[in-house]
Order: C-alpha cells, then structure tokens, then sequence
C-alpha cells in the first residue's frame, strides 16, 4: 500500500504539488473560520434560526455562481481563477467579521461562499488536466486527505486560537477573541496565494461554439442522473452538518477549545478513510463504494440523534463523518470519467450546484427545525434523505460496475 502511494506520487506533476500546497493552506484558514464563526454568532445573540438563514445565504451564492463559474474556467486559465477567488473571498469573510447585523452577513456570506465556490469548481478540471490516469485516483485521494489533515490542523488551531487572544491581551472578552481568531484564519487562507502564483499557464484552446451548440451538446442524460443523488444528500447533509459545533455546544455545553479537539481528531479518521479510497475502489469498484460508504454511515448517524452518552456521540461523530467523505475523492473521480474533457468544469459545476442548491433549501429550514423541535428530529430526516441517496446512486450507475471503467470513457476524454 504504501510502495504503490509512493510511486504514484512521483508522477504528479508540479503544477499539481503546488496546487495541493496552496489547498492545504486555504484549508486551515477555512477550517478556523468555519469552526468559530457559528460559534461567534451564538455569542453576539443570534438563534440557530438566524444561524441557519446565514448558512443557507452562503450556499445560496455557490449555487448560484456554480454554473457560470464552469465557463469562466474554460476561458480563463485557472490560475487566475484561483488567485481572484481566494482574494475576494477573504474580503468577504472580514466583512462577515467587521459587520454585525444580519442584512449585512447575509450579503457577504454569499458572496464569500460564492467566490471560494469558484475555487472549489477549479479543483476536479484542473487535476484532470494535470493528471495522467495512472496517478489520477491518487492524486484525487491525496487531495482530500491534504484538505482534510489541513481541516484537522485548522479546527484543533482553531479551538484554542480565543484562548490564546486571552494570554496575548490579558482580556476575558469572548467576542474579541472570536474576532481576533477568525481574522487570523482569513490571512492563512490569504497565504495560498503564494503557491497560486507558482503555477504554469497553459495555452488555453479556444473553441467557437455558441452557447446553445455547447449546452446541447452536453450528455444530459448522465448529468441528470449524477444530480439526483447529490441532491439526495445535499438536503440531508444541510440540516445537521453545518450544525455540529452547536450540537457539541448545545447538547453536552462544551466550550470552543474541547468542541476544535473533537473537530480536529475527525480529520485524522478523515484523513486515512481518503487515503483508503483507491484501495477501497480496487476492491469493491466506484459505484458499490460510494453506496456502501452512506449506508454504512446511517447507523451512527442514528447513533448522534438517540445518544445523551458525550463518548458514544464522540465516537459515533467520528466514525459517520470517517466513513461517508470516503467517497468525496471516488466520486469526484467517477463523474469526472463519465463524461468528455471539455464536459468536466460544467459537470463539476453542476454537481455542485445539486449540493449547494439542496443545501441552501435545508440548512434554511435546519436552524428552524433544531430550535422548534431538536437536533434528533433533524437526523431522523437526514438519514432517510442518504438513503434514498444510496438506493438512486446504484440504480442508475450500477452498470458501471461490469467492467472496468477506463474501457467505457466516452470517445474524447483525455487518457
């Protein structure tokens, strides 16, 4: 196992490191960010109603800039891509900081989650041009297992960065402390940059085609049906995921500190579960992973709506959180050789429009949900909306699984 990940990651090229590098550092940042901020709201008053309508804000604006996004990739190199959207979406995240009322951070959530959404559409595109299909599951796990131990850096940093605020300034001030973090995460996520710039350009192939011409030539069929599922798991993810620091802080009232150990542990169990993808593929094949991985989360899903035990939900956490991202870098690999070359930012794009587009709609009604009725009614719905997930995943992609898939790229993919 090892011997082979070693071989295969002498092939990635340097366009490739450079980009993982400059991800890792966009991670941390954004990992901080994410685990405080909810957190900071609570503190200056807002409810989990609030809270949620912030959340779904932000998703609002990556479904609504994902497809756009897709054509700007194809006439702009990457690299540009990159740099511009990481500049203006740090911008965005410290107005979210500087501001406190809610008109305000609703504004500058979407368009903060709009702009690293255009990031986040660069990465599958840019790996596939980057990549050759020896290394390229690799490569793809490598990536969220990059992401993911930045994630593990960034969340334990982050639960103890008000802490530090306290020594540094004497101060017991909460709200401070908070700010001082999050704008500390907003520069880490800034340093990427630096990597961004190292990237080479590429001579960028210009095509004419009409916008109608290249929508209609798109396979809509096979799009249709990678969208069904993510949506699937987009509505059932919105209502409790985003949530989670306040699930610790509110059912077990831990604090900040305990709640970024707990987040940063799960990144270790996400870290290997991504790095055992290829293997897991190689087993068993794309498709019955990628089903097999959310149902088996559905247990310890079940587990954090029933439990009071602060160990077993711990555990449970760590295990649901483990075993369903071990499909992120085989599915992000599998839509991507469904479909032709130039088809891959606009698939990309579209499935996470799909995502976002669900996400935004449930993480809305999320906050509603877990202040009127509680976090177990929230789970309840979530599993069965994985559920269904799983089932339309096999039903429609399971004839993939007959042969190898490299035998069944459509005529023009890259190989």
């Amino acid at each position: 196992m090892f011997k082979e990940y070693m071989e295969n990651i002498k092939l990635i090229s340097k366009n490739a490191r450079y980009f993982l590098v400059g991800g890792a550092l966009n991670g941390i940042g954004l990992a901080v960010f994410s685990l405080l901020f909810n957190l900071y709201l609570k503190e200056i008053g807002y409810s989990e109603t609030q809270i949620g309508y912030i959340l779904s804000a932000g998703s609002l604006g990556a479904t609504f800039v994902a497809i756009p996004a897709a054509f700007v990739i194809e006439k702009i190199h990457i690299k540009h891509t990159l740099i511009i959207a990481t500049v203006l979406a740090s911008f965005s995240y410290v107005m979210q900081v500087v501001f406190v009322k809610l008109n305000i951070i609703l504004f500058f959530s979407f368009l903060a989650t709009m702009f690293i959404t255009v990031y986040r559409i660069s990465v599958a595109p840019f790996f596939m041009r980057n990549s050759t299909p020896k290394e390229r599951m690799h490569l793809f796990s490598i990536s969220y297992a990059m992401m993911t131990f930045s994630q593990f850096l960034g969340f334990f940093l982050g639960g103890y960065l008000p802490k530090i605020y306290f020594f540094l300034f004497g101060s017991t001030n909460k709200i401070f402390a908070f700010k001082f973090a999050l704008y500390i995460s907003i520069f880490m996520t800034m340093l990427s940059i630096i990597y961004f710039l190292k990237i080479e350009q590429k001579p960028i192939p210009m095509k004419k085609v009409s916008f109608l011409e290249k929508m209609k030539s798109y396979n809509w069929k096979i799009i249709t049906k990678l969208m069904v599922p993510k949506i699937f798991v987009g509505m059932g993810a919105g209502l409790v995921i985003p949530f989670m620091n306040l699930y610790f802080r509110n059912v077990f009232h831990l604090d900040a500190d305990i709640i970024g150990i707990y987040f940063s542990v799960l990144q270790i169990f996400l870290f290997l579960a991504m790095l055992s993808a290829p293997f897991l593929t190689k087993r068993f094949g794309m498709v019955k992973s990628i089903v097999f991985t959310e149902l088996l989360s559905i247990p310890f899903m079940l587990t954090l709506a029933l439990t009071k035990n602060l160990t077993l939900a711990v555990i449970a956490f760590f295990l649901r959180g483990s075993i369903m991202n071990m499909n992120m870098p085989i599915s992000s690999n599998f839509e991507m050789s469904l479909v032709k070359k130039e088809e891959q930012p606009f698939v990309n794009a579209v499935s996470m429009v799909s995502w976002n587009g669900a996400w935004t709609i449930s993480a809305w009604f999320g906050g509603f949900i877990i202040d009127k009725y509680s976090f177990e009614f929230s789970f309840y719905i979530t599993i069965i909306f994985y559920i269904f997930s799983a089932f339309s995943y096999y039903l429609f992609f399971k004839k993939y699984e007959k042969d190898d898939l490299n035998e069944k790229l459509p005529v023009g993919l890259e190989k």
